[in-house]
């Protein structure tokens, strides 16, 4: 296998792109049958890097790549979308389309610049993603530092036979700043991880017709402005068969755990156990909704998916309130800091989530509620975005269960630091419900 080493020119001009010379190493290096290019220390301000098969682009400590201010040399590529916000999205600092054995790998840093693309910016709603893979076959991200990205951070779409371990995300310059989006993907494994961000931090989607499958994240640590773990929003095609463990989430601002399809998705076969959340809003938010949304030309809008069989076992998680009232960011209305506790898992009538179970989980919360619980009444609103506070103050101080079939509570410990009026769990057209809590 080739292996080709570039150092740092460091007479170059500080605007000056090194991507023209590290390109022309990649390429050289897929046509002689592939092998390693290998970054010395020094930084290195690129515009979009294109991997080619079976090549693995490797840092060294004191290596950085440093992503170029200027959106045009982010070229937009064919892949390019739409996202769930409404920006064109596919330019990436890093970008691999169709290809296979790919790495991203070593001891060195690559950063977004994504203080470049702020709001308010003609660029900003284009902004580069940091490391984009898509219709990519064996991918392995190992070891680096990754940081500041304009938007998401790592995005692997339709990619199968996926490793990403031992990768420290910190993004938290720009909007969007996902950790990793795991999207229409095969047998991915996220593991040893650090992810820091303003956005969620490790996100399943599916935007295609292609299943988001066999999927397993275990053993990172967490630490994020939006969701930790999430499955959804963007819910078209199916997503399956997944394992999540051994978490620790040092802050989730918007929930430790979201499991969601808005788009028509069926999510099956869901384990997630040994999750230690420091401090984090609602625990838990389980939504079955009928939002109807396309992301591919061609696709048709789906009525309602189905959750089923999904197991949550070991969690422990403490839960704050914010200190004053809210807006909400699609109405404006301000959302009291009520809302932003408890467990929250809901279908819709002409669907229910099916085959959930909680087992072992300790959840201190904060209550307080003090007011009529009898008024309330968290509205339905199948197409509404889905955010556990949007429901409002919730009729039960722990969980509130609706449009659900088959659901058990064993060993589920609630604690409330301040006496509150409501039940600690309340349920809504809720067949079958099992409660072995402590």
């Amino acid at each position: 296998m080739k292996e080709i080493h570039l150092e740092n020119h460091r007479r170059n001009h500080r605007s000056e792109l090194s991507s023209p010379r590290i390109q022309e190493a990649i390429d050289a290096c897929s046509a002689a049958g592939g092998g390693r290019v290998v970054l010395g220390p020094g930084s290195y301000r690129c515009g979009t890097l294109f991997l080619r098969d079976n090549v693995t682009l490797h840092l060294v400590a004191g290596a950085s790549i440093l992503g170029s201010p200027r959106l045009a040399d982010y070229p937009a590529p064919e892949t390019s979308f739409v996202d769930a916000v409404g920006d064109i999205r596919g330019r990436a600092l890093i970008l691999a389309e169709r290809v296979k054995n790919v790495g991203l790998t070593g001891e060195g840093v690559i950063d977004g610049n994504g203080g470049a693309f702020l709001q308010g910016t003609p660029e900003h709603p284009s902004r580069p993603f940091l490391v984009r893979l898509v219709h990519a076959r064996g991918v392995t991200l190992r070891g680096l530092q990754l940081r500041a990205s304009a938007a998401w951070t790592v995005h692997l779409l339709d990619c199968e036979d996926g490793l990403v371990e031992n990768v420290t995300i910190d993004s938290r310059v720009n909007e969007n700043n996902d950790g990793i989006d795991i999207d229409s993907s095969r047998r991915v494994t996220v593991r040893h991880c650090k992810i820091y961000t303003d956005d969620d931090a490790v996100c399943l989607k599916a935007t295609r017709r292609e299943a988001c499958e066999d999927i397993h994240v275990h053993d990172c640590e967490l630490s994020t402005e939006c969701g930790a773990l999430k499955m959804g929003t963007e819910s078209y095609g199916d997503m399956r068969r997944v394992k999540i463990h051994d978490i620790h989430i040092l802050y989730a601002a918007t929930c430790a755990i979201k499991v969601l399809t808005s788009d028509g998705a069926f999510i099956e076969d869901v384990d997630i156990r040994n999750i230690r959340a420091d401090l984090t809003t609602g625990p838990i938010f389980m939504r079955l909704g009928a939002r109807g949304r396309t992301y591919a030309k061609g696709d048709e809008p789906k009525p309602a998916g189905r959750i089923r069989r999904v197991t949550i076992a070991g969690l422990k998680a403490k839960v704050f309130q914010p200190q004053a009232p809210s807006i909400q960011h699609f109405t404006k209305a301000l959302l009291p800091p009520e809302a932003f506790s408890g467990i929250l898992m809901t279908g819709v009538e002409q669907q229910a989530i099916e085959d959930v179970t909680l087992s072992d989980c300790e959840i201190e919360l904060v209550g307080g509620f003090q007011g009529d619980a009898g008024k309330l009444n968290p509205p339905e609103e199948p197409a509404m975005y889905p955010e556990h506070f949007y429901f409002g103050v919730l009729p039960a101080a722990g969980a509130y269960l609706r449009h659900m079939r088959g659901v058990r509570f064993e060993r589920v410990k609630f604690t409330l630091q301040k006496p509150d009026v409501r039940p600690l769990v309340a349920t809504s057209d809720v067949q079958g419900f099992t409660d072995n809590s402590d």
